[in-house]
């Protein structure tokens, strides 16, 4: 870092260079001309200065320094999902993905799978797996222990997660916490001597994808944490076991610097939640799924997804993701969409070098800002939702769905209207001959439920539906 005495003139202060704007905008408003909003609430000053900051600012430390020689200072996973996993055939892809870029494997569960036929000729030593079951069935999860357990593969070498939590099935329709509580006991009695290998995911990316901001997504997510943690030291398990065993996964939107503040923060307040549950809790302890948002995608203009992911990515990357998922717009994406979105991380790590540095985004005095604002109003937030009577009961009175949707229809009328800008959808929309929307279908959502949706949706429904 430059010395202070590094150049021979008086630094100038805050206060001098605001006296400067103020007289450059000639009797405007300050506040209305130059002052912005992350999501709404985190304030955004036209620019920053070290005086803005309470404390010096530290590079976060994402992961453990690589084992392998060669590796870069920064390394996340570029996983791809896998479906179909009930066909023999689907074991091809499986190699070709991992021939071509991908580093784990997140496998939507159909039931019934062969993991002989499925695995063949996979090293799952060097890769990470993450299990998606399907409606809440849970049988294929174990019955993959019990063929991992068989084949007296080495347990610290495991790695991955599987994408589901106790508090899953409550969205997708049981009336009770305990049901689940119990299936999450035994998954981590199951996956006990895997310890690379996380029982849980809290799926903190299901409030954004329904339209949530980024501040709803994190405070509900630690929320769900937090009951989550409670309810299972309540029925005998370790808390240091809950915080051990659980991954986060988070989507990225559009919001390019926001977001990468909103992940660093995500990293220091779950060390906090640990801190409270007198759990000691390092930041490479935790393991953070990003992957790309539904929300901010468009069935209007599909090509302008492309660079949506791209930069979604990035933040993930500066944000300190540990697995990167570029998720494509289609429902059933083809082998050029697959192939891009699986290029994306490439690229990002061959040819634009973000592994060459752990945390590129620290010494930003902005993004350091708009994060220690992000974490001061986290939890306000988790303070007024314990308050209220924690996170399961504002579940159960859907008080969660109610704030998730105000603000999911709020965004999506303003896009309708041409209040919100979304390029290619509402502004600059391809016209002529040039055919790149997706087909649009109606999304029918139960009173329970959270459903991925996007904020062009109401725009779609009206341009695209027949």
């Amino acid at each position: 870092m430059t010395q202070s005495d590094f150049y021979p003139f008086e630094p100038s202060r805050k206060s001098d260079w605001l006296k400067q704007v103020e007289k450059d905008l000639k009797g405007k408003d300050f506040d209305q001309s130059l002052l912005s909003f992350a999501w709404g609430e985190i304030r955004q000053e036209p620019f920053y200065t070290r005086e803005d900051l309470e404390d010096p600012i530290q590079p976060m430390k994402f992961h453990l320094d690589p084992e392998l020689p060669g590796m870069g200072a920064r390394y996340w996973s570029n996983a791809v999902l896998i479906e179909n996993t009930t066909n023999p055939k689907t074991n091809t892809e499986i190699l070709d993905q991992l021939q071509n870029g991908a580093e784990a494997l997140i496998l939507k569960l159909e039931g019934n799978e062969n993991w002989d036929t499925l695995f063949k000729d996979v090293l799952l030593e060097y890769i990470s797996v993450y299990l998606l079951p399907s409606k809440n069935n849970l049988d294929p999860v174990f019955e993959f222990i019990n063929w991992v357990k068989s084949k007296n593969f080495n347990p610290k070498q495991l790695q991955g997660a599987i994408l589901w939590s106790p508090t899953t099935s409550l969205f997708e329709g049981e009336t009770t916490f305990e049901k689940g509580l119990k299936l999450g006991i035994d998954l981590l009695q199951s996956l006990s001597p895997f310890p690379k290998f996380h029982a849980f995911t809290l799926d903190l990316a299901r409030y954004a994808n329904s339209g949530a901001t980024g501040i709803q997504e994190v405070a509900f997510g630690l929320g769900e944490l937090i009951e989550l943690v409670a309810q299972l030291e309540e029925r005998g398990i370790d808390k240091k076991t809950c915080f051990q065993n659980i991954t986060f996964h988070s989507a990225v939107d559009s919001d390019h610097f926001p977001e990468i503040s909103k992940l660093k923060a995500l990293r220091n307040l779950i060390t906090e939640v640990a801190d409270k549950f007198q759990i000691e809790l390092s930041q490479e302890d935790i393991h953070l799924l990003c992957s790309t948002s539904t929300w901010s995608k468009s069935f209007v203009d599909k090509n302008s997804n492309y660079i949506r992911q791209t930069y979604e990515a990035i933040s993930a990357v500066l944000g300190g993701c540990n697995a990167l998922w570029i998720c494509p717009a289609e429902k059933i994406p083809g082998a050029l969409e697959r192939r891009i979105a699986r290029n994306i991380s490439t690229l990002l790590r061959e040819e634009s070098y973000f592994d060459k540095v752990i945390d590129p985004a620290a010494g930003s005095y902005y993004l350091d800002k708009i994060q220690s604002g992000f974490e001061t109003e986290i939890k306000k937030r988790i303070a007024t939702l314990e308050k209220n009577g924690g996170w399961l009961h504002s579940f159960s009175n859907r008080s969660i769905h109610t704030e998730v949707r105000k603000n999911r229809e709020a965004i999506q009328r303003q896009v309708l209207n041409q209040e919100k800008t979304v390029v290619g959808a509402n502004r600059f929309s391809p016209e002529g001959k040039l055919v790149n929307n997706l087909a649009f279908e109606v999304i029918q959502e139960q009173e329970f439920e959270l459903k991925p949706t996007r904020a062009t949706y109401l725009l779609e429904s009206q341009k695209l539906s027949s």
